[in-house]
């Protein structure tokens, strides 16, 4: 069995207390491992991200250009996940490979599973050329999957404080050293709007992009419901 690792944020990085006499906020914890069950983790009240890594097949990464050359654009589809994953499809600017799609369903019913939406849930697929969203912040959700099939990766900061801590942020002064999902890795974010968790959300964001560089091919996964459709 993979080992599994985690990293605990520091001290400095928990949330001050919002009245004098109140403790300050538990302790947040990054877990990740090259099994899928990981991801799981995210459950516990500790564990902000969880991240299965992984490689992605030859032939799924070999059928991505198409994609990558109608940037920009983003796809959405609420639905279970087989009928969104075929409304997806359907959206999409150019063909997507038969490897991807599947996978899509796969993470979809992983998703679906863990975050207990009922079995609909919400995919954006989206190929970004912008600097999309590059400030760090928390998001209002309650669970989100993120996987990058193309380009480099979601970045994170092992800080606690959630979405009032990420407007704090001075992005040339780093209050702690950031950590990239790498290409292929899924990932499961806890935001705000998770039971007992408002507060204390991911900080995280985009990696910038800079001029020339290529597309990168983002993959969301959300409850149902909690976002309109574009």
């Amino acid at each position: 069995m993979a080992s599994l690792t985690k990293e605990a944020f520091p001290e400095a990085g928990i949330a001050p207390p919002l009245h004098p006499h109140v403790p300050p906020r538990r302790r947040a914890v990054a877990v990740s491992s090259a099994e899928p069950e990981v991801l799981l983790d995210v459950q516990r009240p500790e564990v902000n991200l969880a991240i299965w890594h992984r490689d992605l097949a030859a032939a799924l990464t070999a059928g991505l250009s198409p994609l990558a050359d109608a940037a920009p654009f983003t796809a959405v589809a609420e639905d279970e996940p087989g009928y969104a994953v075929d409304t997806l499809a359907a959206k999409l600017p150019a063909s997507a490979p038969i490897d991807l799609l599947r996978d899509i369903n796969r993470l979809a019913l992983i998703f679906a599973a863990i975050a207990d939406t009922g079995g609909a849930v919400r995919i954006r697929l989206e190929a970004i050329t912008g600097p999309a969203c590059h400030r760090w912040h928390a998001d209002a959700v309650g669970l989100r999957l993120l996987c990058t099939y193309r380009g480099p990766g979601t970045e994170w900061l092992p800080l606690a404080g959630g979405a009032r801590a990420a407007r704090g942020i001075d992005p040339k002064a780093l209050p702690a050293e950031r950590g990239r999902i790498a290409t292929g890795a899924v990932a499961i974010l806890k935001g705000e709007g998770f039971r007992g968790n408002a507060g204390f959300g991911c900080i995280h964001r985009s990696p910038p992009a800079g001029p020339g560089e290529r597309a990168r091919l983002l993959l969301c996964i959300d409850e149902p419901g909690r976002i309109p459709l574009e």
